[in-house]
C-alpha cells in the first residue's frame, strides 16, 4: 500500500528553483488550479508570469482532493440560502443562486481549457449525489431528508437541473443498505485533478510561463518604485505609482507589478492577517484496489459532506478503483486549524493542521463508514492512503480580489470547493490585470461582497465546524 496520493503516483519532473533575480509582470505564488489556470490566461493575454511553487505543480491541495468539480458553496442549497440571508438580508437567496451559476461558469471555463489544449484529465459529468443516510454521522443534520426536499425544491425554483430520488430508486442505482435517498446535481462533474493541472501548465509554458518549483517564498514586500493598479472611480483597475513589489525567495528574487496568491490553506503562512479568515483543514482519503465492473458513476457526498466516495476510471473496461474520504467529524480537533503549545513558558503556534501524513485514527474512521456503507465491498484491498489540507473560510465563500497591500490579489479559502470557483476567479483577476474585457466581470459583480477580499479580518467569526 501507498501512504500518499493516488494522484500524484505518476512520473514526474519538476523546473529547476529560482535562482537569481529576474522581472516579469505578474507572480503567481503557488503551483495549484488556482495558480496554475492564473498563469494560463495572464500569459494568454500577453503577459510574462513567473510561478512560484514551494514542492511541486499540483502536488498540494490539487492533488490531493477528490477530484470533485462541484457547484456552489455549501452541501445544502437551501444552508446557502439561510446563512447568507441571515448576514445579508433579503438578497441572500439571489447571492446563493449567483454563487451556483458562477460555478456552473467556472465548471464550463475547465472543460474548455480540457478541449482548447487537448488535456486528457479522465473527465466526466455525471453529475453529483447529496446523500441522506438512514443513520446520520456524528455532526450531521438529524434529519437530512428535510434538507434534501428542501433543497431540490429551492434549486428547481431557480433554474437548475436537479431531481429527488427516492430511497427504491437510489439503492437499486448505488448499492447501498444505508442510503435513504439523494438530491442529484446533473451538473457536476469529475476529473483527475493532476492530469488536468499539469496539463494546464504544460499548455502555460508553452505560452512563455516560467515555473520555478521547490521554491518557497520567504516575503513579498513594496519595493517603492514602478507602476501598478489601483480600483478607479469606475471599479476598474487605474494606474499607481509606488506600487512596484518584490517577492523573495531563498536563492533570489523577482521584481513585479502584481502578485496572484493561490495558496489556498496555506495564506496565513505568508499573509497573517488570514489566519482567522481562512482555516487549514485536513482531509484523509483512501483508493481501493481496482474492480471490474462499473458499480456507480457520479460522485457522492454523505452526512453533510463529512463523507464522499466515487469510482476512478482506471480498470479494465468499465472498471475502476473506489476512492472513499471523510472522517474528520470523528477527530475534529487533529484534523482542524492552528493549535498552541508551550515552550519556556511562552506559546507558540504549531500548524498541526497542515500535515498532509494520514493516521491511523481517521483512516480507521474511514474503513469502518466505507464497510457500513458497502459491505458486499467491504474485502476490497486500499491502494493509496493519503491526505490533503483545504483552505476553509470562516463563512463558507471564497476570497477573491485585491488584499489589503496594494499589488497582491488572492483567490482562496475555497472551503473544500475549489474545483468551483477557481478557474473563474483566476480568468476574472487576470482581465482585470490584462485591462482587458471580461465576460465574468458582472458575474462576480453581483456577489461582490460575498467573495470580498477584505471581509472578515480580526474579528471574524468562523461559522465553519
Amino acid at each position: 500500500m501507498i501512504r500518499d496520493s493516488y494522484w500524484l503516483d505518476m512520473p514526474y519532473t519538476p523546473t529547476d528553483p529560482l535562482s537569481g533575480e529576474i522581472d516579469v509582470d505578474v507572480v503567481v505564488i503557488g503551483g495549484g488550479v488556482t495558480g496554475v489556470t492564473g498563469a494560463l490566461f495572464l500569459a494568454e493575454g500577453g503577459a510574462s508570469v513567473a510561478v512560484l511553487e514551494r514542492r511541486e505543480v499540483a502536488s498540494g491541495a490539487t492533488g490531493r482532493n477528490g477530484g470533485f468539480m462541484l457547484a456552489g458553496t455549501h452541501e445544502y442549497y437551501v444552508e446557502a440560502v439561510e446563512e447568507l440571508t441571515d448576514m445579508y438580508g433579503p438578497d441572500g437567496r439571489e447571492l446563493a443562486r449567483e454563487a451556483w451559476m458562477i460555478a456552473l461558469e467556472n465548471h464550463d471555463l475547465m472543460a474548455g481549457l480540457m478541449k482548447k489544449y487537448d488535456i486528457q484529465c479522465d473527465y466526466y459529468r455525471h453529475g453529483s449525489y447529496v446523500v441522506a443516510m438512514k443513520r446520520p454521522d456524528r455532526g450531521s443534520h438529524g434529519v437530512p431528508m428535510e434538507r434534501i426536499v428542501q433543497s431540490y425544491h429551492l434549486l428547481q425554483e431557480d433554474g437548475f437541473d436537479v431531481e429527488y430520488l427516492d430511497e427504491e430508486r437510489l439503492y437499486g442505482l448505488k448499492r447501498s443498505p444505508l442510503l435513504a435517498g439523494a438530491l442529484w446535481n446533473k451538473f457536476d462533474g469529475e476529473l483527475h485533478p493532476v492530469k488536468y493541472v499539469r496539463g494546464l501548465a504544460s499548455a502555460a509554458k508553452g505560452l512563455g510561463v516560467r515555473f520555478f518549483e521547490n521554491t518557497a517564498v520567504t516575503g513579498v514586500e513594496r519595493s517603492g518604485s514602478g507602476t501598478g493598479r489601483q480600483e478607479g472611480a469606475d471599479g476598474r483597475p487605474g494606474k499607481r505609482k509606488d506600487s512596484g513589489l518584490l517577492v523573495h525567495t531563498a536563492n533570489g528574487q523577482i521584481r513585479t507589478q502584481h502578485v496572484l496568491l493561490g495558496m489556498n490553506a496555506y495564506t496565513p503562512q505568508l499573509d497573517a492577517r488570514y489566519e482567522r479568515r481562512i482555516i487549514p483543514h485536513r482531509g484523509q482519503v483512501f483508493t481501493t484496489k481496482p474492480v471490474t465492473e462499473r458499480l456507480f458513476n457520479g460522485v457522492f457526498y454523505a452526512n453533510d459532506g463529512w463523507d464522499f466516495w466515487r469510482q476512478l476510471h482506471d480498470g479494465h473496461g468499465e472498471g475502476g478503483r473506489l476512492l472513499y474520504g471523510g472522517g474528520r467529524n470523528h477527530h475534529i480537533r487533529a484534523e482542524r486549524g492552528f493549535h498552541f503549545l508551550r515552550r519556556r513558558g511562552r506559546p507558540f503556534r504549531t500548524y498541526r493542521g497542515y500535515k498532509e501524513r494520514p493516521t491511523q485514527a481517521v483512516q480507521r474512521s474511514n474503513d469502518r463508514s466505507f464497510n457500513t456503507t458497502f459491505p458486499h465491498l467491504a474485502d476490497l484491498g486500499r491502494s493509496h492512503r493519503w491526505g490533503g489540507v483545504m483552505g476553509f473560510s470562516y463563512d463558507s465563500s471564497p476570497f477573491v480580489g485585491e488584499t489589503e497591500t496594494p499589488g497582491v490579489h488572492i483567490v482562496a479559502g475555497f472551503t473544500g470547493r475549489g474545483n468551483a470557483y477557481a478557474t473563474v476567479a483566476a480568468r476574472m483577476l487576470s482581465d482585470r490585470l490584462l485591462d482587458r474585457p471580461s465576460t465574468v466581470e458582472d458575474q462576480f459583480e453581483t456577489v461582490k461582497k460575498v467573495f470580498d477580499p477584505l471581509r472578515g479580518g480580526i474579528d471574524a467569526e468562523n461559522r465553519r465546524r
